[in-house]
């Protein structure tokens, strides 16, 4: 009974934390498929901890771990990259621009002197 218990609350300490972690991925990813993922990942713990145990569990978790670094994140900075990107582009080009309009402007009135 006490180990029926313990049991129950490992998975569900387990699946509060999983659910947490999805924030990490990225929204739409996260919109689309969470609720599947998070199934996916009860079924899993549920399966490996009644079949091996802690050792089990701790399997489970360490996949889940590695995908939160593999694919959760980098799809987090994915999303951010493509607005840093554009800025970045856009600022430079505004510099290029910025410089050449001073060439031309140098070149074209080269005994202009401004006072």
């Amino acid at each position: 009974m006490k180990l029926a218990k313990n049991r129950a609350a490992i998975l569900a300490i387990s699946h509060k934390i999983y659910e947490r972690s999805l924030v990490l991925y990225p929204k739409d990813l996260r919109g689309g498929f969470g609720d599947e993922m998070s199934e996916v990942f009860d079924e899993q713990l549920g399966e490996a901890y009644s079949r091996s145990g802690f050792s089990g569990l701790v399997r489970v978790w360490f996949r889940a771990t590695r995908e939160v670094v593999t694919v959760a994140v980098p799809g987090r900075f994915a999303q951010r990259a493509v607005p840093i990107v554009g800025v970045a582009a856009t600022i430079a080009f505004m510099l290029w621009f910025a410089s050449y309009i001073s060439y031309v402007m140098q070149t074209a009135c080269s005994g202009c002197s401004i006072n």
